[in-house]
């Protein structure tokens, strides 16, 4: 059984995890720039980790469920990924994810620099973490 990527997607950052081959936990694999090689780059970072059978890539729905302008670039973003990377890719609500890392992030008392460098990869373990566990109660 192959890995799952996730991706937390941003027009200048995507924070990258992955889960261990019995889909049970995510961990971070840190954060790639959104640069047109990111295909390219995320494959150099995912040779080591073996097989991977899906990449899910968090989908900034607004609180009320709707798309935005992040929404939709969100949407192309997994489409190009799919089609350059051959593996599937699916689309998970990720509503609140950033202000829950963000809180917890303040809460521990870090920094705002250091915030800013960590709120990506955090974001993809708990993007990743949540369809995991949803995952495993079907």
């Amino acid at each position: 059984m192959g890995r799952i990527v996730g991706l937390d997607f941003g027009t200048v950052r995507i924070g990258v995890a992955i889960s261990d081959e019995r889909h049970i936990l995510a961990r971070s694999l840190g954060m790639l720039y959104n640069t047109p090689d990111f295909s390219q780059k995320l494959l150099e970072l995912l040779k080591k980790e073996g097989t991977i059978d899906q990449i899910i890539v968090g989908l900034p729905l607004t609180l009320r469920g709707k798309d935005s302008t992040m929404t939709e670039a969100a949407r192309k973003f997994a489409k190009m990924l799919e089609e350059t990377v051959h593996v599937s890719v699916e689309l998970w609500d990720e509503r609140l994810t950033s202000a829950l890392v963000e809180r917890s992030l303040v809460d521990a008392g870090v920094r705002r620099k250091e915030r800013a460098k960590m709120s990506d990869t955090l974001s993809a373990i708990l993007i990743l973490q949540s369809y995991l566990d949803r995952k495993g109660l079907l």
